[in-house]
């Protein structure tokens, strides 16, 4: 009997101690963190399950979770539902007029430098059908300097802005542009000059765009 206490004695001790130790990690309170909620907590969140929804208080747009609860808070002039093949969602800030998107935790995938926010539809598309980064391009003009140039689908200047003025650019890689001596001319996707700026409007720059690509 006397044996049998004490190996009891020491294994009350070190279940008491391995409740300390509980106690002593979770602030004191007694409380042990149960791992598998823990690990759900890093989970995450469903690009299905969010829904981009109007704060009728502010007027400003975020994103609800299956719980009916802000997964990522209305902070936008407005946002589109999350696409399901990127997990990502075309969202316009509150401050600014211009167009990007983000994930779901709210962090920013394509830069706020669309002005139209089917140009950010159209960078998504580029990355869905797995096209290389800069051969796909958009022309936007810089809010900055007012000078024209081309993004990426990541909302990157591939082409940084130098140009009046500059045209879509074509599915072969070619654009018309106006040079700040408002010559018109013609570039490749690589900023290369392919039709010297040496015409006065830009339908002659598209006509020798043509009979070039002809040869």
């Amino acid at each position: 009997m006397k044996r049998m206490l004490m190996i009891l004695i020491p294994a009350c001790l070190l279940l008491s101690s391995c409740g300390l130790l509980n106690m002593a990690m979770n602030g004191g309170t007694g409380v042990v963190a149960n791992p598998v909620a823990s690990g759900l907590a890093t989970i995450a969140p469903n690009p299905q399950h969010l829904q981009a929804q109007e704060d009728r208080g502010t007027g400003l747009y975020g994103y609800l979770n299956e719980y009916g609860a802000w997964a990522i808070a209305p902070t936008f002039a407005y946002a589109v539902d999350f696409d399901e093949d990127l997990g990502i969602a075309i969202v316009q800030p509150y401050s600014g007029g211009r167009w990007g998107a983000i994930d779901v935790y709210g962090n920013t995938v394509i830069l706020f430098n669309f002005t139209s926010r089917y140009d950010v539809a159209s960078a998504m598309r580029s990355m869905i059908n797995g096209r290389y980064r800069g051969i796909d391009l958009w022309e936007e003009q810089d809010s900055g300097s007012g000078l024209w140039g081309y993004l990426d689908y990541y909302g990157n200047w591939y082409i940084q802005p130098q140009y009046k003025y500059a045209c879509g650019m074509s599915d072969d890689g070619f654009a018309i542009v106006q040079f700040m001596d408002d010559m018109w001319g013609a570039i490749d996707r690589t900023n290369r000059i392919i039709v010297q700026p040496n015409f006065n409007s830009r339908y002659d720059a598209e006509s020798a765009l043509r009979t070039l690509l002809r040869r």
